[in-house]
């Protein structure tokens, strides 16, 4: 169990970097919003809810920040949270070389197969989550998401 505390201070950080990052999105000549808007509001909703969870944490608080006494023997559920984590790390340092479509779906496909998906399942779903992810942000939303060696996809 990791404190509520935490836990809203962790989603207040990556908040704080979504909207920072957010920032970094080039514009899109002719258009009202810019492609930016969307990851902004997303930030300040992860703002608003790590606020709430710490005002709550803060009332409820007792024990332990951190208590991983759970987690003991469930090897398969700590493998895929670190995936989560270092696979994020992992975006953040190659996301650009890899492009959307090919990081995307070589971090969803080993997550979903952690979390007891079927092999084949899996392989189809992560494909068409992230082709319709992709095409939806690039064609409907118009936010330039790179493509990296898949350039037909851009």
């Amino acid at each position: 169990r990791i404190d509520d505390r935490i836990v809203a201070l962790a989603l207040g950080l990556l908040a704080a970097v979504v909207i920072w990052s957010a920032r970094g999105i080039p514009a899109v000549p002719g258009t009202t919003f810019g492609p930016d808007l969307f990851p902004i509001l997303i930030g300040l909703g992860l703002g608003g809810a790590a606020l709430g969870i710490f005002v709550q944490g803060v009332r409820t608080a007792g024990g332990p920040l951190l208590d991983l006494s759970d987690w003991h023997g469930r090897r398969r559920g700590v493998i895929a949270a670190a995936w989560a984590i270092l696979g994020t790390v992992a975006g953040i340092l190659w996301f650009d070389g890899l492009g959307f479509p090919l990081f995307g779906f070589a971090f969803t496909l080993p997550l979903m197969l952690l979390m007891g998906a079927r092999p084949a399942t899996a392989a189809v779903v992560a494909a068409l989550v992230v082709l319709g992810t992709h095409l939806f942000f690039t064609r409907a939303l118009f936010v330039p998401l790179p493509v990296g060696p898949l350039a037909f996809l851009g």
